[in-house]
């Protein structure tokens, strides 16, 4: 495999784990909750991230570069607008009581705003992981970030 294709899976991989850092982190400053990452929330969110987070993310950088219109923050936009129906994805897919699709509002909600930062860390680690693998700059501060998203992810699921 091409060193740049490595890269892309560190990544996705990197990215994903910045979501249950950061769900667990915002479940302890809303609500002083600890322990929320549990396997069925990692089993249903890595799904749905492999899946159809990764299929957005290709999309929109594809149809970006069709356009001739591929900047950082518009990527990074596109990419939080459309995780937000991962958000949705995930009430359904968890079967948390809703009998029906939740409210437009949900993510608004104090169920929904951890949802929200878990899907939109995802979405900005991996705008910031694709446009530094496509920018001739260096990488040391994503695979900083990365690295300690990585450490943080395993000490948050490390049985205590």
């Amino acid at each position: 495999m091409k060193k740049k294709l490595w890269f892309y899976l560190w990544i996705a991989i990197t990215s994903y784990m910045a979501g249950p850092v950061m769900y667990a982190l915002t479940m302890y400053t809303y609500y002083q909750e600890t322990d929320v990452i549990t396997s069925s929330l990692l089993g249903w969110t890595a799904a749905t991230f492999s899946s159809v987070g990764i299929l957005f993310i290709l999309v929109t950088v594809i149809l970006l570069r069709v356009f001739h219109i591929y900047y950082f923050w518009l990527q990074t936009l596109l990419f939080e607008l459309l995780f937000l129906v991962l958000v949705y994805m995930t009430i359904v897919l968890l079967g948390t009581g809703f009998t029906r699709l939740p409210p437009l509002s949900f993510p608004l909600t104090p169920e929904g705003i951890p949802l929200w930062i878990f899907w939109g860390s995802i979405a900005l680690m991996s705008s910031w992981g694709v446009w530094t693998a496509r920018q001739p700059i260096r990488k040391s501060p994503y695979l900083l970030v990365s690295r300690v998203m990585l450490i943080l992810f395993i000490l948050e699921i490390w049985p205590r």
